[in-house]
């Protein structure tokens, strides 16, 4: 994925919490018992490839209101870029190629899900 596509995600992340990004890392890190590291993976949307790195990304999209923990909730994906990206019709249609893309995707492990998503949004 390049850098475009994870500064749409980041951005998006960031709008979708009221406390902002750094504190739904944050939250995230104490729920699941990530490290720093496991939070600075994120940022360049790297594949979370340890049970706890997967679990932080779950919670992350879990707090964004994108994932219920079974499934990629495409809706409100759209509904945050369309807010967040509303005079940049460049950006909007990047996120929802990522949309269309990811729309389905589903598990019943919250936390490998959260991987799924990941891995979706990287086009892989």
């Amino acid at each position: 994925m390049n850098y475009f596509c994870v500064s749409i995600i980041l951005a998006m992340i960031s709008s979708a919490y009221c406390g902002g990004i750094d504190d739904m890392k944050r939250d995230c890190m104490e729920q699941e018992g990530a490290s720093q590291a496991d939070a600075d993976a994120m940022n360049q949307l790297q594949f979370p490839e340890t049970r706890t790195r997967k679990c932080f990304y779950a919670c992350i999209f879990e707090k964004m209101g994108t994932s219920d923990g079974q499934r990629f909730d495409t809706e409100r994906f759209l509904e945050i870029a369309e807010t967040h990206f509303k005079d940049d019709q460049n950006m909007l249609n990047a996120v929802r190629a990522i949309a269309d893309r990811c729309d389905g995707t589903e598990n019943d492990d919250r936390c490998e899900l959260g991987a799924d998503i990941a891995a979706c949004m990287k086009g892989e």
